[in-house]
């Protein structure tokens, strides 16, 4: 009589058989990632040192002052008249020296020391208390013909000579002619409808009048002297 297996050991048929000449395959881990804290840092350095730049550049692109500037050109020796202000908002730069919007009353009447360009910002270098003309000298205004004066434009403060055209009966009968008269030039005007454009000079005092009898007669022509 065959005994009845009681024990729970595992039978040779409930154990797996390896196919022969195969060997099972070795177990793969992971790699094992390895941390670099330097890396992590520098990152994190330039994520904040980003935020940071950016932040200044908005930061000073928002910070603007209230200067005054230009509207319109103010010839030197003109004086400063309200509409030719207009205020300008500009970034903050320690590199210009601007007058402030605050102040624009206190440029009105003044007087312009450089030929002022339409645009541009106001300094107080660029104006002068000073009266115009200046003590000593007369201003007055020479009509010239094109053919009375260079083609290449003047511009204010060009040294000229003021030559005197001969003519009869401008001066007594054996009276000695005149020459030339040192002159600056103040301001050039448009031409008219008259074909005539009038040029401001700055004279001495004693050529004043008779600069200004022979300009009305049209008997000036100017010429421009070489620059120093």
């Amino acid at each position: 009589m065959t005994r009845a297996r009681t024990d729970d050991s595992p039978s040779r048929l409930d154990t797996p058989v390896e196919p022969p000449g195969l060997s099972r395959a070795p177990t793969l881990f992971p790699p094992r990632r390895r941390r670099r804290p330097a890396l992590l840092a520098l990152a994190v350095a330039m994520v904040v040192l980003g935020a940071l730049g950016a932040s200044f550049v908005a930061t000073s692109l928002g910070q603007t002052t209230s200067v005054v500037a230009l509207t319109r050109a103010v010839p030197w020796g003109q004086k400063v008249t309200d509409a030719d202000l207009v205020e300008a908002r500009i970034a903050a730069d320690p590199a210009l020296s601007p007058i402030p919007y605050a102040d624009r009353d206190e440029v009105i009447g003044m007087i312009a020391a450089t030929d002022l360009t339409a645009g541009s910002l106001l300094t107080r270098e660029a104006l002068t208390d000073e009266r115009f003309p200046p003590p000593g000298q007369h201003l007055v205004g020479v009509a010239v013909t094109t053919a009375q004066v260079p083609a290449t434009p003047l511009r204010s403060g060009d040294e000229v000579l003021l030559v005197p055209m001969a003519t009869e009966g401008m001066a007594p009968a054996g009276a000695p002619t005149p020459g030339p008269v040192q002159a600056t030039v103040a301001n050039t005007g448009p031409v008219g409808v008259d074909g005539l454009r009038v040029v401001d000079v700055l004279v001495d005092d004693v050529d004043g009048a008779d600069v200004a009898a022979r300009a009305a007669a049209g008997l000036v022509v100017i010429v421009v002297v070489p620059g120093e």
